[in-house]
């Protein structure tokens, strides 16, 4: 599966050092501060612990959850192009899904990873509640890892429910456009 963002190209290599040279001037703080509505960014967080952590662009963001799981998003799928039971056993850290603020993949970007592996069922295997400022704000939906994603409008996988998205899906639907406070993966 291909990241609808891409790696960098020429162009997007040259605004992305622009923006964050220009980021790097008017940032004082080591650590990034939470995204507010008109601050969003793409951010990660682990599944197991919620740790959030955000950055300028969609790629610092994947690089960060590769590092954390040890493996890049084409290591992952090579690795689990067959029965994913190498990863299994090994209780291996995965990306999980990317989640978008606006249709076809646009906007700020929220991606999850964790020591769970989806079956791609139709079983919930875990849940997730985004945090405060992610709520409500979910277009479309990237799954990595197997996964089957599913979208809820309440916590803890609680409220109407919608999906479950096997494969990119450049709008969730009407449904639950904006809607969505949390996630259930099988």
């Amino acid at each position: 599966m291909t990241s609808p963002h891409g790696r960098p190209r020429a162009a997007a290599l040259v605004l992305v050092t622009a923006a964050a040279a220009m980021a790097s001037v008017t940032t004082t703080a080591a650590a990034p501060a939470p995204a507010s509505a008109d601050t969003r960014q793409h951010c990660i967080s682990d599944t197991g612990t919620g740790q959030e952590r955000c950055f300028a662009s969609f790629d610092e963001a994947i690089a960060a959850a590769e590092k954390e799981t040890g493996r890049t998003l084409e290591e992952q799928e090579r690795a689990l192009d067959g029965s994913g039971a190498s990863l299994r056993a090994a209780g291996a850290g995965l990306i999980i899904g990317t989640y978008f603020e606006h249709e076809n993949f646009g906007g700020a970007t929220f991606t999850l990873y964790g020591d769970d592996l989806c079956t791609g069922g139709d079983d919930t295997e875990f849940w997730f509640t985004f945090p405060d400022d992610w709520q409500n704000l979910i277009s479309s939906a990237q799954p990595w890892a197997t996964c089957a994603l599913w979208l809820h409008s309440g916590p803890d996988g609680t409220g109407d429910r919608d999906g479950p998205y096997r494969e990119n899906t450049n709008y969730v639907g009407d449904y639950m456009n904006d809607r969505a406070v949390s996630t259930t993966l099988g």
